[in-house]
């Protein structure tokens, strides 16, 4: 904070979370939360984030491109009781989102059409384009998460080989369209602590 006003907010996570992480775990759906931290008061106050939640991938999940082992963190700005009551039966897209970001359906045997791609609980996902055109492996985005229409959240989606490495690194902050209860932050930057063997997954503004 700065002079009684929040620059920025973290998610710290222990190094060793996520070197343990289990190589396999019982395929559920819908998919459960391994950890829910909310946020400060101040936090949630100034800037509208309410808490966080973090889901391990051992062997991904579709589209594609994210079929490797990832974490997903996402950042809501919504009551937590608000996004566990997502069902997905409300299918209405948002009119825009981020320049350069797609919502498309996707497909999960045995589950059925993912419409923008909407997971119960937790909400739809629009995704970097690059992403679904890539020449490399992918290894991390910061997906954008809507539900009803309206925005509900930001999600750092990380490969697990690019979390090992141990190094610092930004991904770029979607332009969410404004809404009035949110201060949207303006970078992303995973810190890595070698002192505290930690992440600190830091928006700033």
């Amino acid at each position: 904070m700065q002079a009684g006003r929040v620059t920025e907010f973290s998610l710290r996570v222990p190094i060793a979370a996520i070197e343990k992480a289990p190589a396999n775990s019982p395929r559920v759906w819908p998919p459960k939360a391994d950890v829910i931290v909310p946020f400060a008061p101040a936090v949630q106050k100034q800037t509208g984030f309410t808490f966080a939640n973090i889901y391990w991938n051992p062997h991904g999940h579709p589209p594609a491109p994210y079929m490797v082992p990832h974490f997903d963190f996402h950042f809501y700005f919504a009551p937590e009781r608000k996004v566990l009551a997502i069902t997905c039966k409300d299918t209405r897209k948002p009119r825009v989102i981020p320049a350069g970001y797609e919502m498309p359906n996707d497909y999960i045997p045995h589950v059925g059409k993912l419409i923008g791609m909407c997971i119960p609980a937790m909400g739809m996902h629009a995704a970097p384009v690059s992403d679904f055109h890539r020449k490399t492996p992918w290894r991390g985005s910061l997906i954008a998460g809507y539900y009803a229409g309206q925005p509900l959240f930001m999600e750092p989606m990380i490969t697990r080989a690019l979390l090992l490495k141990k190094h610092s690194f930004s991904l770029p902050v979607p332009d969410i369209t404004a809404t009035p209860h949110v201060r949207y932050p303006k970078r992303f930057r995973a810190v890595y602590e070698a002192k505290s063997q930690a992440y600190k997954f830091t928006f700033f503004y």
